[in-house]
């Protein structure tokens, strides 16, 4: 077993590691010219924003969804304001047309409307039912960081600013338009996009920064031209040279990337993961639903419904029983 894995593990170090392969864009050659240092900002209010969702009840038709959204904005590495707020939604399916969504604002922020009405076509059909909390975190983050863009400078959103159907793009572009004088980042930990040689985009250019023996902080642009999926540009960057993480950036307007990049040089110095900028680690814990969080309330709702229906829960959740078993 180990004889066959370690040479599944093993791949050649690439001469050539092709072209961007990006849908629909206008591919950039791989070079070292196209990187460029960073020099760390400390001036700017830097806002942080992530949701999380999990759900605690879950049958074919009906689902509840716990939705958790928070914010906190820094300056000059000091935690000066943050907001959490919790949302239950309770989701039936209706005909097999819409989900019926009502939303319980556990904090009274206002954020979210009491009632959302949402097409099955706007959830992924491998995720039916399940993919509504998702959904509407989204929504939610977008809604969220619209509410408080004018108390900061940089406004950086765990995730890229793509967006996906129709509703979220909607609520995403009000965002954009609101926007004065602020600048907006898209900040993804992890990137799947690929070379034409099948190579990770993102592997490939940290590896020309340390043939080419370039120091971090940098950002590496262009990219690509053209690239239609987004608003602003695609950067990639590293925070610290002590990092070993190299992320997906995007910015918009692009032509203030390097005051918001440098923005986030400050807060990049974190041990728990070095390179990656902690506001995000702050906001990752604090949105964040568990699932040893989960299963309280999942307990507390299956216990207390009725006998029909723990019966439909249970249409669909003997996998979780399985696997926990110890």
């Amino acid at each position: 077993m180990f004889e066959i894995l370690s040479k599944i593990a093993i791949r050649d170090i690439p001469e050539d590691y092709g072209l961007p392969a990006i849908k629909n864009a206008k591919p950039i050659p791989l070079e070292s010219d196209n990187f460029h240092s960073l020099k760390e900002i400390n001036t700017l209010k830097v806002c942080f924003v992530d949701g999380g969702n999990n759900h605690i009840f879950l049958s074919p038709g009906q689902a509840v969804h716990m939705v958790r959204l928070y914010y906190s904005i820094f300056e000059n590495s000091r935690k000066i304001e943050f907001g959490r707020y919790t949302f239950i939604l309770d989701t039936h399916l209706v005909d097999e047309g819409y989900f019926d969504v009502r939303i319980f604002d556990v904090d009274h922020s206002g954020i979210l409307p009491e009632k959302m009405k949402i097409g099955v076509e706007e959830i992924d059909e491998r995720e039916k039912i399940k993919g509504i909390g998702a959904y509407v975190r989204r929504m939610g983050e977008w809604l969220l960081m619209r509410r408080i863009v004018d108390k900061c400078d940089v406004l950086v959103r765990d995730g890229s600013l793509q967006t996906g159907e129709k509703r979220e793009y909607e609520y995403s572009s009000k965002l954009f338009e609101s926007l004065s004088s602020q600048i907006l980042v898209g900040f993804s930990k992890t990137c799947s996009l690929l070379t034409t040689k099948g190579y990770s985009l993102v592997a490939a250019i940290h590896h020309l920064s340390l043939k080419n023996n370039i120091k971090a902080p940098w950002y590496y642009n262009p990219v690509a031209r053209n690239i239609s999926t987004i608003k602003g540009d695609m950067f990639m960057v590293k925070l610290h040279p002590f990092s070993e993480y190299v992320f997906r950036a995007e910015v918009y307007p692009e032509q203030r990337a390097e005051i918001a990049l440098g923005s986030l040089v400050l807060y990049s110095n974190d041990p728990t993961f070095i390179g990656y900028p902690y506001g995000l680690i702050d906001a990752d814990v604090n949105a964040r639903i568990s699932d040893e969080e989960a299963k309280i309330y999942r307990t507390m709702v299956y216990n207390s419904a009725d006998e029909f229906s723990r019966m439909e829960a249970n249409a669909i959740n003997a996998h979780d029983i399985i696997s926990g078993v110890r």
